[in-house]
């Protein structure tokens, strides 16, 4: 899924249009669905019928090895747009969605 990231990229979900307006949050978008696919198809399949928290998490987060309780690392915090647009992205990956370079015109 070699999509093209500039600021007029949409996603269809039904019926919302969601305007991926930021191009850190939009670049993230793309990379976790294409991360979701690979792990839904090759690497991880049982991700295409079960998906758990822990797994959800490590696609942004770090676990505390003394408490396990998960927080961003300083890259997470310095690219939170990119970071939170892949957590979308990766939780969309189920979804049948269209992506979509929009025109100056609406869609």
């Amino acid at each position: 899924m070699a999509i093209e990231v500039n600021q007029a990229t949409v996603v269809q979900w039904g019926r919302v249009l969601f305007h991926l307006d930021n191009a850190a949050f939009c670049k993230g978008f793309l990379r976790g669905r294409e991360y979701y696919e690979i792990d839904a198809t090759i690497e991880e399949p049982q991700r295409a019928t079960r998906l758990t928290v822990e797994e959800v998490l490590g696609q942004i987060a770090v676990p505390d090895a003394k408490t396990g309780h998960y927080h961003f690392d300083r890259e997470a915090i310095e690219h939170l747009e990119e970071y939170l647009g892949v957590l979308t992205g990766y939780l969309s990956g189920p979804l049948a969605v269209i992506v979509q370079q929009a025109e100056s015109e609406e869609i």
